[in-house]
Parts: structure tokens; C-alpha cells; sequence
């Protein structure tokens, strides 16, 4: 719900608009967006492109909706674990103990700024 009171409205007429939300009930209610859905859908070759261009457009005014704000000063590693754990049957021996040596490296370096992201713009198999 933060997000939708503070950076969605940055996005401007791509992002829906919050009428209501309940917090008890975990729940909200968002005005329609115009559109249809891409799940399914088979385009020739350079249309797919404008799409994926207007997707990498649309991130963008994503990120872009908030200033920077500086990073907490340690990596969810929680989140890394939940990740990893689910990238598993995906990687090939000793990529586990790469991205374990390069997550233990990072820890190292000084935080980054943070901005909005959208973290399910993955195309569906």
C-alpha cells in the first residue's frame, strides 16, 4: 500500500490509482488500467520488440517515480536464500557456490541507493 500512496502516482496514466484500502483485510482497491493482457498472445518478431521496448519504458518511469533513497547497510540474505533455493534446479554445478563467493564479496562494498523497482516483469513458460 506505501507504494501505491507514494511512487505509483509518479508513473502516471500506465499505473492504476488507489480508491480504498484496508490494512486488516490486506486488500485494496485500484482503478482499471487501460490495456489487454500479453500472457498468451504470439506477435511476429518486430512487433514483440515495440512491446518489450514500451515494458522496458514503463520500468523505467518505475524506477524513475522516486528519488534515490540510501540502502539499509546489509544484504537481505534471506532473500537471497529464498531466491537461490528456487534457482536450484535451474543452475549448473558450482554456480551455487559462485553466487554464494559473490553475495559474501558484496557484503563488503558500501551500500548502493535504492529506487522502485518491479519485481515480476518476467515473461511466463
Amino acid at each position: 500500500m506505501d507504494a501505491l500512496r507514494s511512487w505509483v502516482p509518479g508513473i502516471g496514466a500506465a499505473a492504476p490509482r488507489l480508491v480504498a484500502a484496508d490494512p486488516a483485510l490486506r486488500a485494496v482497491v485500484l482503478t482499471a488500467v487501460g490495456g489487454r493482457t500479453l500472457h498468451g498472445a504470439v506477435h511476429p518478431p518486430e512487433h514483440q520488440r515495440l512491446i518489450f521496448h514500451r515494458i522496458g519504458q514503463l520500468a523505467a518511469s518505475i524506477h524513475d517515480s522516486t528519488p534515490p533513497r540510501p540502502a539499509g547497510h546489509s544484504l537481505p540474505v534471506a532473500k537471497l536464500e529464498r531466491h537461490l533455493v528456487g534457482a536450484l534446479p535451474h543452475l549448473a554445478p558450482g554456480d551455487e557456490k559462485f553466487i554464494r563467493a559473490t553475495a559474501e564479496q558484496a557484503a563488503g562494498l558500501a551500500p548502493l541507493d535504492t529506487v522502485p523497482t518491479h519485481g515480476d516483469f518476467q515473461l511466463l513458460h
